[in-house]
């Protein structure tokens, strides 16, 4: 089973170099996209072994996605992970052993483990639209706003991820329910230390809701 790993990437040169060195003691290759940063992220992304995308400019996490997703189309498995370590390399092997047992989207649950060290603010967000795409995908999603997850390569390819910034994670749930594909979790870490959040609660749950409602009436 051979397994990429893509890393949007925004101003993160304290944290890349350790972060891709230790993902690829896990995967096969780490595709870092830069996504308009103005430090040393990419180079230092690049030191550390993996393939750097840059974009020239920012353009939201989605989009960043969205192009490491091309550069991994012939992988059986991606995960996808944030930059700033929030996620934990050494968890990859529970979200591949999810895979393995049958499922086709794994999502690391910070809600499986105890979330006591995220924000109030997130909790909050995450609890809202958790309520949302549980009845819409009609399964229990406990933590939809999880960026650290693993899905089939065939079955990535299969969807459209039509959604900006934060957004993309809950569209991509909500696409991969609809084409019938067995969606799992595991408990994962919850960790926040002094990094910088790019996520404005209020701002971007809106910015979900309206792309949640996009999704919906598009069929």
């Amino acid at each position: 089973m051979r397994v990429a790993a893509v890393i949007p990437v925004y101003n993160e040169e304290k944290t890349i170099e350790f972060l891709v060195r230790r993902t690829l003691k896990f995967v096969d290759k780490v595709v870092v996209v830069d996504d308009g940063s103005s430090d040393a992220s990419a180079a230092r992304a690049r030191a550390a072994g993996a393939q750097v995308i840059s974009l020239g400019k920012n353009t939201g996490k989605a989009n960043a996605l969205r192009e490491g997703f091309k550069a991994v189309r012939d992988y059986d498995v991606v995960v996808t992970l944030d930059g700033d370590l929030q996620h934990s390399p050494g968890e990859i092997p529970a979200l591949l052993e999810c895979i393995q047992k049958g499922n086709d989207l794994c999502i690391g649950s910070r809600f499986l483990s105890g979330s006591e060290g995220m924000p109030l603010q997130r909790r909050l967000s995450n609890r809202l639209t958790s309520l949302i795409i549980s009845m819409l995908a009609g399964k229990r999603i406990s933590d939809p706003q999880s960026g650290f997850r693993a899905i089939r390569g065939d079955k990535l390819a299969q969807l459209e991820l039509r959604a900006e910034r934060y957004a993309i994670e809950h569209v991509m749930i909500l696409e991969a329910a609809r084409k019938g594909f067995k969606i799992g979790e595991v408990p994962i870490s919850t960790i926040y230390g002094e990094e910088k959040s790019y996520i404005h609660p209020l701002k971007d749950t809106l910015r979900v809701v309206y792309y949640i409602l996009r999704f919906l009436v598009r069929g």
